[in-house]
């Protein structure tokens, strides 16, 4: 074998972090290829759970708005950035989000110190002066594609999201993401004046003591061979 195709192999093996191994989860990993210290790692990644509990302590807009501050540099298609977020503070928007969940996850969301509904925006090309200025006429290009921006919208609010997550935890809060709730009638209730769709829901707080946020024995992760394929 070729001396790369050695060191890719070995590389492979020593990256594999998470295997099921009879009843338990083995977790390995090498950081020989990160640039992020292990403290950091762990929290972002592989010490970091979805809970059911939290810390009894309120979360501060601020810092939502200063995770958001951070995650709205990661790329998305074109540029689009059609994430909008909405803290559902007020007894009423808190209402609006239970009684549209699920009857399992009402609980979750009721008793969760922060709310946040996640939304994507089909009119993002309003702001395309901010987000392509270089771009001449795209505004009005994109004024008449509703269906495409829609779509543009839910795709890239998605991958967002994935920044949001980690930006949460990178200001030492937990986060559980979810579907599962009629997100026509939240979109209806929260943004009928805007072109805002809800697509999921966060529940945000600070970790509780170890043992006590309500979730299992952590599970395993498909394998690099189970996940990946080199074509």
């Amino acid at each position: 074998m070729h001396a790369r195709g050695v060191r890719d192999q070995a590389h492979i093996r020593k990256s594999e972090y998470l295997r099921r191994d009879s009843c338990h989860v083995n977790m390995t990993f090498t950081t020989e290829s990160l640039t992020v210290d292990e403290q950091t790692r762990r929290r972002l990644f592989t010490d970091a759970r979805s809970p059911l509990a939290f810390a009894d302590e309120p979360v501060s807009p601020a810092v939502i708005e200063a995770a958001y501050d951070l995650i709205k540099w990661g790329p998305t298609s074109n540029n689009s950035m059609p994430l909008r977020l909405a803290i559902a503070d007020s007894d009423w928007a808190r209402t609006v989000v239970v009684d549209a969940a699920t009857a399992g996850n009402r609980p979750k969301v009721a008793s969760a110190p922060t709310v946040l509904v996640v939304a994507a925006d089909a009119d993002y090309h309003e702001f395309s002066h901010v987000t392509a200025p270089g771009v001449a006429g795209l505004r009005e290009r994109l004024a008449g594609m509703p269906e495409q921006r829609l779509t543009t919208a839910r795709e890239n609010t998605w991958v967002q999201l994935g920044y949001l997550v980690v930006g949460l935890r990178a200001m030492g809060l937990a986060v559980r993401p979810m579907t599962g709730f009629d997100m026509t009638a939240i979109s209806d209730a929260l943004f009928g004046d805007n072109a805002w769709n809800a697509q999921a829901v966060l529940t945000v707080g600070y970790p509780a003591a170890n043992g006590e946020d309500g979730t299992a024995p952590r599970a395993g992760r498909p394998a690099w061979d189970d996940a990946a394929r080199v074509l």
